[in-house]
């Protein structure tokens, strides 16, 4: 299973070397156990963006800033729009956007993701990976601001490879396992969307909105 943790080191192992402020942020979400995206996916983002150049980004989950910065150096024409609930993320976040001098490509925003946001917003390119319970939510909120030819792509949707599990014992896992079997259903077989569910780091899916 390409998800195996050997293949993981592996692909990860032929990665380029990042810059110093990248891998420093690697290892702080590694002692601090805050949860960052796997270096495979966000290669593979990166490589994505690179020939899509997106120019209006929406990313939902900032956490440390980690995937925005990624995000910004792969598409450096773009404004990225990123929504955060935690307080001190925000502030270590911002921190670390200076640092990588996007912080004026960057605009963050303190709030529960489900909210939603003011009308006018327009993106051509939704980035999500925050609560993955929410994220069929999610796609339903920020779908109609995504243009026509825009894409859509999610976080950790197998799940430590639980999603192929027929029983899961972790009884407080199985909730959550549910609900992200359901969005892999839901968004492969959306009728505006097209979609492949792609078997990296913890799984990706990658979707077109359908529509000129």
């Amino acid at each position: 299973m390409i998800t195996d943790d050997r293949i993981n080191e592996y692909i990860e192992a032929l990665i380029p070397e990042r810059d110093e402020l990248l891998t420093d942020l690697e290892r702080e979400a590694k002692e601090e156990r805050i949860p960052i995206i796997q270096l495979p996916s966000i290669q593979f983002i990166r490589t994505a963006l690179l020939a899509y150049q997106p120019k209006k980004i929406l990313e939902i989950g900032t956490a440390i800033g980690y995937s925005t910065i990624w995000l910004s150096r792969a598409a450096p024409l773009a404004r990225i729009t990123t929504l955060e609930i935690d307080k001190e993320r925000i502030t270590r976040a911002i921190q670390n956007f200076d640092k990588a001098g996007v912080r004026n490509k960057v605009e963050i925003i303190e709030g529960d993701a489900g909210d939603g946001l003011p009308e006018h917003y327009r993106f051509d390119c939704l980035f999500l990976d925050a609560a993955k319970g929410q994220y069929k939510h999610y796609l339903d909120l920020y779908l109609p601001t995504l243009e026509p030819g825009g894409i859509v792509i999610c976080d950790n949707v197998l799940f430590r490879g639980l999603v192929a599990e027929e029983t899961i014992d972790n009884k407080r896992l199985a909730p959550m396992v549910q609900k992200i079997r359901e969005f892999n259903a839901y968004i492969m077989q959306h009728p505006e969307l097209d979609t492949s569910l792609i078997p990296i780091g913890d799984g990706l899916t990658f979707s077109v909105k359908k529509g000129e």
